[in-house]
């Protein structure tokens, strides 16, 4: 119990026993004062008496055993110097019979009580009157505006203080007590169940500390609250805070032995200084009706001492010091219901200064929660509940961090703890506590982590939220019962995200839900850079072509992660993420410089989380979160913040129901477990055997975006209940990427696209610097050369056709090959795919365009490249077999004979129609214009984003590319008019100046389009329409054939050239209308194919013919065996005596 000042009780005895033995020493001259006590006096005095006797025999104490009168009238009358009997022998008859004796004799009467039961002059009282202690009292109250409460005292002082605080303080409720079990009865319940702030104690001693000891024990004692002691009532407190109000003159008597022994001695010493003066007129003087003390103090538990810290005189309350409330508070504590104290780790910090906000809008539930209980919710109708913070670590645990924050406000726990979202901080909670000897139940709101759920290794911990393993288990079955078999799985690895995908990979063997992607695990925590050293790992999924990929994560990680997929180039329905983090449905939208990547790709989502606000009170909770934080969508953890606060509160409210003491961590502990109530999640309670609460129904809720407004849009797709009659109910129908509520396929249809953002592809002016310069480097190099050979080899003139021939298979591939031109001309103009897509398809398979005629980007365009290389070197090859005659030489070999048939028939081919092709890949390998960043090495390939340049495999293509134009393009031109000198059977023959133009031309064209065509399609296409005119003019002033019908097939077909490319180019300059651009063109060659054959038909005869039975094995025997001896033989030029070296 309660320690007793001995200092200042020692000092008060010490004093007290000088007076009296001083007094004794003056009146043993002549007077006598006796004591009468009996068997009914309630203190101890007879070792007190026995030691006055052996010091003075002035002063007498007899027992009066039974107190009879008759030994006390003896006594009495025996002593002729009697001038005073302290009667304290506690019988009301005994000591009315001995009044009148004194009367009588004329002897002052003096008892302890604080009503005099009758009148007489001569009778005195040792203490205050009862009227003057209430009196003191309801100044006390008033002045502190103390109006409710809970008094205690007993049952003889009940009726007064009740009548009393009737009158004056009507809410402030009188109870009796007097066991010690109904006292701790008392205060365990009915204490409690009144909720009270402020309590006035007016009993006996020992009472009053088992009372104040349970307050403070019980922790209904601190900030806010006031108690008051009332005269022996604070006989040995010493707890802080703690007032008293006593008599004037026994501020630090510690018992009511020593009360009455020190009022004695001073009436002693009083009635020794009225000596020389009437008695009777000293007494009634001093003691004003009969009362001998009438002022009154009010003393402060200090620091464990006693100070006086006011007065009260003449009916007026002075304060002498400043006062100390119990919690050391220096604030007078107001009437109000009792506050009840709990806390909770809501705060953002984390160790390392990362701040976690979210934490703050989600305990936005916790915070209504308090409002709707303190406000009347039928529970704890005396009571105000007080929610105190905790920022120890929001979602991570630093032992160190947790520990020392949680000690230096460890008085503020209270009687529960919320703890913070992450499992990691609820068991860095627990922990810290117990280290700090704190054993409080613990709720928590949001924690996942299956571990939690083991009531043996955490018996105080309780949550609202499910488990991980109930939610991550049901993903795979409604994956399973909504049709699809396959989906990848990446999860944060720490304790939380290795358990949730412990219980994925289970349900999904169990369901037969194949998991695709063998890496998964990626290190929790990570920021956005820390992320992408695992994009390795994202990108399995994505080469996997998966398109149900589930995400354990938390914010803002999953963020992250899905910026990463859109880097790799997923786009809008590729994938569809999966997770139990009801969050990301409105954080993917939040508002910053990646928000275009987090809403192509994971929007719409689909959210599997347990039911949240639910029916009428969870419509409610949203209701009045939304209009309390300016109409804005509350979080939805808010929800399990607000049931985690009821859940506290319903607790609280059993144990005061049922009688039991919300104090002892283990009682609420158990009334967590056992209460029941409907929140905001529905139905809650905790189930038998464990620290999770009763299952509850999944939600499935997805989102939608829209890209004109931003505006985002959270809905319930439908309820998933396993344990419920209807297992899946779907309230509104999924809406998928492409805008339809079809249900996609497990894997997506391969799209390959670029391996980082749109946003960040710019023009290189760099790259496009150097492409330039390659490009009209060929081109100037190609003059250089197509002249020189022109000059060397092929400076000549070809006989004109004047009379009819039989036509041939090499006239015919002359024929075609102007037609072939006239669509690869067109392929190298301006892009009429605008005008007409149909005719540009057939223009590019007619004029083996490869470029356009398919997508060569990515890994096609590589194959493509390589084999074009490959052809070069194969063309090459052909050249020299050619040139140096090696069939011929070698002929008895089958090899040498088979490339000669190989090199005679690949030559108009390979060397004539593929030659612009040709040369148009190998340049594209050139074409790094585009880049990410301000480096060479930063730009990447145009027709393959993934290829970046001057790198790497880019190096080598580029090296192989330029060996291929060095040999390829030189050969092309040289052997253009040398095919046609070996071939006996041809009568149309082309003038080597035209194929020297023409060649020149070509090129042009091809580097116009990897140019000029990419910076601009209006200077492009006029350029491209006058250099055709030119070279149409060209054909008409120097011949293109020896054939004046090719001739004139020839101009014809380069006007319809230019023709197209003009009205592409005014399509260009319109700004691309939908005027019917196909019905010009189709007009125009019309009107000169009529031309065409009008002026053919009167100006140029034909001189090529067939003869009708012609025996077809010639021609036959022709194209097999193409016989080379015989056109050798036949020919006029033998390539092997050709000065190709210079040499004479």
């Amino acid at each position: 119990m309660a320690l007793t000042n001995k200092k200042q009780s020692n000092e008060t005895l010490t004093f007290s026993r000088f007076l009296f033995f001083f007094s004794i020493f003056l009146l043993s001259k002549s007077t006598e004062v006796l004591i009468i006590y009996s068997n009914y006096t309630k203190i101890s005095i007879s070792d007190f008496i026995f030691e006055i006797q052996q010091s003075t025999s002035a002063l007498s104490a007899i027992e009066i055993t039974a107190c009879d009168f008759l030994v006390a009238e003896e006594e009495i009358s025996n002593r002729p110097n009697l001038v005073a009997v302290f009667d304290i022998s506690n019988d009301l008859s005994f000591q009315f019979r001995i009044a009148k004796l004194c009367e009588n004799n004329l002897i002052v009467h003096f008892l302890y009580t604080d009503s005099l039961p009758y009148e007489n002059k001569w009778t005195f009282s040792l203490s205050s009157s009862k009227l003057s202690l209430n009196r003191a009292l309801i100044i006390t109250l008033a002045y502190f505006n103390w109006t409710d409460g809970i008094a205690v005292t007993d049952i003889q002082k009940f009726s007064n203080l009740q009548d009393l605080f009737r009158s004056y303080f009507k809410d402030i409720e009188v109870f009796s007590v007097s066991s010690d079990t109904f006292i701790k009865d008392f205060i365990g319940i009915e204490m409690k169940k009144l909720g009270s702030s402020l309590f006035y104690l007016f009993i006996n001693k020992d009472i009053s500390l088992q009372i104040q000891q349970y307050l403070v024990d019980s922790k209904q004692l601190g900030d806010g609250t006031g108690i008051l002691l009332i005269k022996e009532s604070s006989y040995g407190s010493n707890i802080d805070g703690t007032l008293g109000l006593v008599e004037k003159g026994k501020e630090f008597v510690e018992s009511e032995d020593s009360y009455l022994s020190l009022t004695i001695l001073e009436m002693i010493t009083s009635l020794n200084n009225a000596s020389d003066t009437y008695i009777l007129n000293f007494l009634e003087e001093k003691c004003p009706n009969h009362y001998c003390i009438n002022e009154f103090s009010v003393i402060n538990i200090q620091e464990k001492q006693r100070k006086i810290v006011g007065s009260i005189v003449e009916g007026n309350f002075k304060l002498l010091s400043s006062i100390v409330f119990p919690g050391n508070s220096k604030k007078i504590p107001i009437s109000q219901k009792k506050v009840l104290y709990f806390s909770a780790s809501d705060g953002t910090t984390d160790p390392g200064g990362v701040p976690y906000a979210s934490v703050a809008v989600f305990a936005r539930g916790l915070t209504l929660a308090v409002k709707d209980i303190n406000s009347g919710q039928n529970i704890l109708e005396n009571f105000q509940l007080k929610l105190n913070h905790f920022d120890c670590g929001a979602s991570v645990y630093n032992a160190a961090f947790a520990l020392n924050c949680f000690e230096k406000d460890k008085d503020k726990v209270g009687l529960a703890h919320i703890t913070a979202p992450m499992t990691a901080t609820a068991f860095g909670a627990m922990i810290s506590l117990k280290k700090l000897n704190i054993t409080v139940p613990y709720i928590g709101a949001v924690n996942s982590g299956p571990e939690l759920s083991n009531t043996t290794a955490y018996p105080y911990y309780s949550r609202i939220s499910l488990p991980s393993s109930w939610a991550y288990t049901q993903i795979p079955i409604i994956l399973k019962v909504m049709g699809w078999e396959s989906i990848a799985i990446l999860y944060q690895n720490d304790i939380s995200g290795s358990a949730a995908f412990y219980y994925l990979n289970q349900t999904c063997a169990k369901q037969n839900i194949k998991i695709v992607n063998e890496h998964r695990g990626i290190p929790p925590l990570l920021d956005r850079e820390g992320l992408k050293n695992y994009t390795n790992v994202i990108k399995e999924v994505v080469d996997s072509n998966v398109r149900f990929v589930t995400l354990v994560f938390n914010p803002p990680e999953v963020n992250y992660i899905a910026e990463i997929f859109y880097d790799l180039g997923m786009r809008r329905g590729d994938v569809l993420f999966y997770s139990t983090y009801p969050g990301w449905l409105t954080t993917v939208a939040t508002q910053d410089e990646f928000l275009y990547k987090r809403v192509e790709i994971a929007i719409p989502m689909v959210i599997i989380f347990q039911s949240l606000f639910v029916g009428e009170i969870g419509k409610k909770v949203h209701d009045d979160l939304y209009k309390a934080y300016g109409n804005t969508e509350p979080a939805t953890y808010a929800c399990l913040y607000y049931d985690a606060g009821m859940l506290i509160g319903n607790a609280i409210d059993w144990t005061i129901n049922h009688g039991t003491d919300y104090t002892d961590p283990d009682v609420l502990n158990a009334a967590v477990r056992d209460v029941r109530f409907t929140g905001c999640t529905g139905s809650m309670s905790i189930q038998k055997g464990s620290n999770d609460r009763q299952f509850s129904s999944f939600t499935i809720q997805s989102n939608s975006y829209n890209f004109t407004s931003g505006a985002l849009k959270t809905f319930i797709v439908g309820y998933f209940t396993p344990t419920g009659s209807t297992i899946l109910k779907i309230e509104t129908p999924f809406v998928y990427a492409d805008g339809t509520t079809n249900k996609p396929s497990d894997f997506r249809i391969t799209r390959t696209n670029c391996p980082f953002d749109d946003k960040l592809k710019r023009t290189f002016g760099k790259g496009r610097a150097l492409v330039f310069g390659i490009c009209f480097f060929i081109a100037a190099l190609t003059v250089i050369v197509t002249f020189f050979i022109w000059k060397k080899w092929w400076n000549r003139k070809v006989d004109p056709l004047t009379k009819a021939e039989e036509i041939s298979l090499e006239d015919f591939i002359v024929g075609v090959t102007i037609g072939v031109e006239f669509f690869q001309f067109i392929s190298q103009g301006p892009d009429i795919r605008p005008l007409n897509a149909f005719l540009a398809d057939i223009g590019d398979a007619v004029s083996l365009d490869l470029e356009s005629f398919a997508k060569l980007e990515n890994g096609v365009f590589w194959w493509i490249a390589t084999i074009i290389i490959i052809l070069c070197g194969v063309w090459t090859i052909f050249c020299l077999e050619i040139f140096f005659q090696l069939d011929e030489k070698l002929n008895h070999i089958w090899f040498f004979r088979a490339l000669s048939f190989l090199a005679d028939n690949s030559m108009p081919i390979l060397g004539n129609l593929c030659f612009i092709p040709f040369i148009s890949i190998l340049l594209e390998i050139f074409l790094c214009d585009h880049s990410i960043g301000n480096h060479f090495t930063d730009s990447y390939l145009n027709k393959d984003c993934y290829q970046f340049c001057w790198k790497g495999d880019h190096i080598i293509y580029v090296v192989l590319s330029a060996f291929s134009l060095f040999f390829y393009e030189p050969l092309a031109v040289f052997c253009r008019p040398l095919w046609q000198e070996l071939q006996s059977n041809l009568h149309v023959k082309s003038m080597p100046l035209y194929l020297m133009v023409k060649t020149v031309i070509q090129v042009m064209l091809v580097v116009m389009n990897k140019t000029l065509k990419r910076s601009s399609d209006i200077a492009h296409g006029f350029v491209f329409t006058v250099l055709i005119l030119m070279y149409a003019g060209f054909v008409w002033r120097f011949k293109a054939f020896n054939y004046a019908r090719f001739n004139w097939w020839q101009q014809l077909s380069l006007i319809g050239v230019a023709w197209v490319s003009f009205l592409s180019t005014i399509n260009f300059l319109a700004g691309g209308t939908t005027f019917p651009w196909i019905s010009l063109i189709l007009g125009g060659w019309v009107i000169v194919v009529l031309i065409g054959l009008a002026v053919q038909k009167k100006k140029y005869p034909s001189l090529l013919f067939r003869k009708k039975g012609k025996d077809t094995s010639t021609l036959f025997k022709f194209a097999f065996t193409f016989g080379r001896q015989s056109k050798m033989h036949q020919s006029k030029i033998e390539p092997h005596k050709l000065d190709l070296f210079g040499s004479k």
